[in-house]
């Protein structure tokens, strides 16, 4: 495991001027973009025009203050006091496993799904859908961010209402969906709701700024209505988890608004794009592990000879050997007195709610020795299933039939596989159905100890395999019912 590859720190003059220097770079980069893709308007007959210098500088100045943002942001993170902003976090910067793993994943799913789309469309079309994808890239990128960091916050409710900063953001999420549902109506009914094409138009063209303005502009209203620490609170809206079903409904959503933008078949694209998130899953399931997160359930190195155990903070180092400082969120969670309350017994991996003849506090166990109990490595687990998925989806493409083909045999074929890795995981941070209903003030609803209490993933799963298998049923039926071709007739004509 290894969670921090190496931590940048900045002790020294030259380091923060150097820090302060790549900051300025970042700023005019941003300006400079923005200066070179400006777009121009259109005239009276909807032909684009070419740029003025007035757009130019008015991109220009928009990026720029993006990129003075996250610059600030960057200052704020790794120095102790930053001019102008005050005293920052003093955390430096750190090269994290996840973040590595899970960019490479990303990239290699983008560049595998561009390859595939200068094929499957022929000439100078394929070319055209090839750069699409990779502007593609960019929405998937920000709807898979915000999917998976808003269901994350829906799964844990109860901590983001219980807490004076984090209910800002649990409060931003509720208008976020709110907003978006009503994008999608629009959208979807643009032609019967809105009565002039240019507004139709306009409503397909927008619709992500409106929602990326909402997300942005929710979240610093509600810091200072409800935060405990004012426009700081937005740093701490930065941390936290994020849930893979969640950036996947993100991703697909932020892949149909993009379908319809640039008149593009949604199954058809789906069918080379979603092998390709099995891909970039297997590589980010390695960030997982390397993180300690997503980790199984406690058993025994005899019951399961892959079990794995994840340090503590005395134990991690970097890749170059220098004290790591950061432990295992697997064992974060099971040291955590406040929250884990089980017991377990060593020999046989028992874990009870109560104290039972040889049991012992699973924080009491993990604080006395280091590291966790041996855990099953799902991020493993699941990052082989991927990988085989990956392959099999792949080779069948030749034998599709109908586009949806292999995005449903993807939605029935991960959401087995998903399902089958639940039943090995032992993180409670992912969120059960009794979680979910008991934050709700249900707690009897669903019971803990219930076979139908599944994790909030084993749900979605379920959901997916059910609109999978209608894929595959409602076009093979189509299919069957046409008319048979009489080759021979074909033949002598």
């Amino acid at each position: 495991m290894l969670p921090v590859i190496y931590r940048f720190t900045f002790d020294t003059d030259l380091s923060r001027w150097l820090l302060y220097a790549v900051a300025l770079g970042l700023v005019f980069y941003s300006a400079l973009n923005g200066y070179r893709t400006a777009i121009g308007g259109v005239d009276a007959k909807g032909v684009e025009l070419p740029p003025t210098e007035g757009d130019r500088r008015n991109r220009a100045m928009m990026y720029g203050v993006a990129g003075v943002a996250l610059a600030a942001f960057g200052l704020y993170y790794a120095l102790p006091e930053v001019p102008f902003l005050g005293r920052g976090r003093n955390e430096g910067i750190p090269v994290h496993t996840y973040g590595i793993l899970i960019g490479a994943g990303f990239i290699s799913a983008i560049t595998v799904s561009a390859w595939l789309a200068s094929r499957e469309w022929p000439g100078a079309l394929g070319i055209t859908r090839r750069d699409q994808i990779f502007d593609l890239a960019f929405y998937v990128f920000v709807g898979g961010i915000l999917g998976s960091r808003e269901l994350f916050v829906l799964v844990n409710w109860k901590d983001y209402t219980g807490d004076g900063v984090k209910v800002a953001e649990a409060y931003a999420v509720v208008v976020d969906l709110v907003v978006l549902l009503g994008l999608i109506v629009l959208v979807a009914m643009r032609e019967k709701l809105i009565s002039t094409p240019a507004g139709r138009t306009a409503i397909v063209e927008k619709a992500f700024q409106y929602f990326i303005t909402v997300v942005v502009g929710g979240r610093v209203v509600f810091s200072l209505l409800v935060g405990s620490k004012g426009l700081g609170g937005l740093a701490e809206m930065l941390g936290g988890g994020l849930v893979f079903y969640g950036g996947l409904i993100g991703a697909t959503i932020a892949s149909l608004w993009f379908c319809q933008l640039n008149g593009i078949e949604f199954l058809r694209l789906a069918d080379l794009a979603i092998p390709t998130v099995s891909l970039g899953q297997a590589l980010g399931r390695l960030g997982c592990f390397s993180a300690g997160c997503c980790w199984g359930d406690v058993t025994t190195h005899a019951r399961a000879p892959f079990a794995v155990e994840f340090p503590g903070s005395g134990t991690v180092q970097t890749l170059f050997g220098t004290p790591g400082h950061m432990p295992s969120l697997a064992f974060q969670s099971m040291a955590d007195r406040t929250h884990e309350t089980r017991w377990v017994v060593e020999q046989t991996g028992q874990v009870t709610a109560q104290s039972v003849p040889g049991a012992q506090l699973i924080s009491e166990w993990v604080a006395q020795h280091g590291h966790t109990l041996p855990v099953h490595p799902t991020q493993l687990y699941e990052s082989v299933g991927q990988t085989i998925l990956f392959v099999l989806l792949l080779s069948m493409r030749r034998f599709r039939r109908f586009h949806g083909q292999i995005f449903a045999m993807w939605l029935i074929c991960y959401a087995f596989l998903r399902s089958s890795v639940e039943h090995f995981r032992g993180d409670l941070e992912r969120g059960t159905l009794h979680g979910l209903l008991a934050s709700r003030g249900l707690p009897d609803l669903v019971p803990t100890d219930a076979f139908y209490n599944l994790s909030t993933s084993q749900f979605i799963s379920l959901c997916m395999f059910s609109l999978g298998t209608w894929l595959l049923v409602k076009n093979f039926t189509a299919l069957g019912k046409r008319p048979p071709v009489d080759l021979g007739a074909l033949t002598a004509a």
